[in-house]
């Protein structure tokens, strides 16, 4: 079955990636490409409109800066419903300090954007908590921010906590002596190595809300078979933040040639690294249990599940064999579980393939494997 024919393919749950990047390559990217720095001050800035995951801006003498943005998506609607926003401050956080991480830079400070139809000081005060926990994890200051209220553009939330959107854009630097990291430098030969997610994270809402609720018919006090959790709990868990990890790669001497933040799009965001080459995952850990719940209650086929959540990865490490036993020590030193999950080919094109699952994917999609 074709997945865009299916009721809880992301496209019907109100998010056509396809649709949204080719508009984007059309619509937006040649006017952004066309914007320029005037000030002599800026002497390079790598990644204009080119959908990788931070953007370094040069700034001779001091280190290249790392800049990038990013909100928390329709899982606010989830905790507005449980009335739960810590998680979602600990997610705007860890969205972006996520993503300067890959370029190899140290994420440094936040400003938040909250968007809301009415102040409520409760609410706040949870979404403040929740990004001076993630904050702290990060190791960054949230010196300022700002809030809007502009209600007369948001949903009706009449009876019951605020509609908000959070939004943060963070800046980090490369380290003297660092080279930034592309992915240009990743070959044929190259380990792969992920580190546990803690659920959805951010990502994939639109669908696992259409396919849990509304396909479904479950509630956010329903338990996850086989696991005790309630669904609730296991949605709104927070995104994990890699920052420490990262760091202990270089702390320990690992040069990794390539870092992704599997976030929207699974683990296809691989392919963002600049080399043309191909990935085969043959060794995938299993998924936690929550997607095996979304899958079943939706009825989300398995090209669909892939192209849209992490399935249980949330940040890959590419590096040469010879140093994957260091970063696999320096990594468990750092509190983490790594475990190999594949190795990149030779094959041109950045397509990504999963044996166990039968998918090879390129672009925004997976398909079965022919």
């Amino acid at each position: 079955m074709n997945s865009d024919q299916t009721p809880s393919s992301y496209a019907r749950a109100g998010v056509d990636e396809e649709h949204e990047q080719d508009v984007f390559a059309r619509a937006m990217r040649p006017w952004l490409a066309r914007t320029k720095v005037r000030s002599p001050m800026v002497t390079q800035i790598t990644g204009l409109a080119s959908g990788y995951f931070a953007t370094l801006m040069h700034i001779p003498p001091g280190p290249p800066l790392a800049l990038t943005t990013d909100g928390v998506g329709t899982k606010i609607l989830l905790a507005r419903q449980a009335n739960r926003w810590e998680p979602i401050g600990i997610d705007c956080v860890a969205n972006n300090v996520n993503d300067v991480i890959c370029v190899g830079a140290v994420p440094l400070a936040l400003l938040d954007y909250m968007a809301t139809d009415r102040i409520d000081e409760a609410v706040l005060a949870e979404v403040a908590r929740g990004l001076y926990l993630g904050a702290e994890q990060a190791g960054i200051a949230i010196p300022g921010g700002e809030i809007a209220q502009i209600g007369a553009m948001l949903a009706d939330a009449a009876g019951g906590p605020p509609m908000l959107d959070l939004v943060g854009t963070a800046i980090g630097a490369v380290p003297p002596g660092r080279t930034p990291v592309d992915g240009s430098r990743v070959s044929p030969g190259d380990v792969i190595l992920a580190l546990p997610s803690s659920g959805l994270h951010s990502n994939g809402y639109s669908l696992a809300r259409q396919a849990l609720f509304e396909a479904g018919g479950l509630t956010l006090a329903d338990q996850v078979p086989g696991t005790g959790q309630r669904l609730d709990d296991a949605l709104l868990a927070p995104t994990r933040i890699y920052v420490r990890a990262a760091e202990a790669l270089w702390e320990a001497g690992v040069d990794p040639r390539g870092l992704v933040h599997i976030s929207g799009g699974g683990l296809l965001n691989l392919a963002r690294l600049a080399a043309d080459v191909s990935y085969c995952l043959d060794e995938l850990p299993p998924a936690p249990p929550v997607f095996d719940l979304i899958a079943a209650a939706g009825q989300v086929p398995a090209e669909v599940m892939y192209a849209t959540f992490n399935m249980g990865t949330g940040f890959c490490v590419v590096l040469s064999p010879s140093q994957a036993p260091a970063a696999l020590d320096a990594l468990r030193a750092a509190g983490e579980h790594p475990v190999r999950i594949g190795v990149v080919t030779d094959r041109p094109g950045r397509t990504v393939s999963l044996p166990t699952a039968g998918l090879t994917g390129h672009g925004e999609v997976f398909a079965p494997t022919r």
